[in-house]
């Protein structure tokens, strides 16, 4: 478990290097968050597996980690953290590992929030987020989308792919109508969640509620 452990701190480590900057840049109209920042508060590195045998030949390893950034002007911005790998390999003598990767991707999800402070500890702070009202995705190297400032090509990336039952593949149609934004925000939103964070540790728990 170290092992696995000290991985999802490599693979995490930049990602979430870069969230801070990417939530506290304003950006237009109100489901954004810019206002001042309050607070910024992470959650323990998660380690998901998924054995896809028999029906296919692999099986995925899965890192995901979350960070809130709360606003002054009760807006937040979630960040969802996620790297996958498959076949991957721990030596018990020395430090090597491998495996083949799959997928990577980064969410900002942005709303409102309301707060208080907790009745019987006040290092704990109460906080509901709203279902979001934006949402910005990198994905894998292969496309990113904003569902502020949509386009047709944003819609094409996100269609839902099928599975091709031999290699287990992605296959997408590509006559398929473009998604819209909508439709791509109704698929990874959540709904109205409410967190406990620690002010004086900065972190909350690991929260499965947040699907991305």
């Amino acid at each position: 478990m170290k092992k696995h452990m000290k991985l999802a701190t490599l693979f995490l480590a930049g990602a979430m290097a870069l969230s801070l900057a990417a939530c506290s840049g304003g950006g237009g109209g109100g489901s954004s968050a810019g206002g001042k920042i309050t607070g910024v508060y992470l959650s323990p590195a998660n380690l998901g597996y998924q054995n896809m045998r028999p029906q296919y030949n692999y099986y995925l390893t899965t890192f995901t980690q979350q960070e809130i950034t709360l606003m002054d002007n009760n807006t937040y911005c979630l960040v969802l953290s996620s790297s996958t790998f498959s076949a991957l390999e721990l030596a018990e003598s020395t430090n090597d590992a491998k495996g083949n990767e799959r997928e990577n991707s980064i969410t900002k999800f942005y709303g409102t929030y309301t707060s208080q402070v907790n009745d019987l500890d006040e290092d704990l702070l109460d906080v509901t987020l709203a279902a979001p009202t934006r949402v910005v995705r990198s994905f894998d190297q292969l496309y990113w989308v904003d569902t502020d400032n949509w386009s047709d090509a944003m819609g094409k990336a996100v269609i839902p792919a099928q599975t091709d039952p031999n290699t287990g593949a992605p296959i997408v149609d590509e006559n398929a109508e473009p998604w819209t934004a909508q439709q791509f925000l109704e698929s990874v939103a959540f709904p109205e969640t409410s967190v406990q964070v620690n002010v004086k540790t900065s972190s909350f728990d690991y929260t499965a509620d947040f699907a991305g």
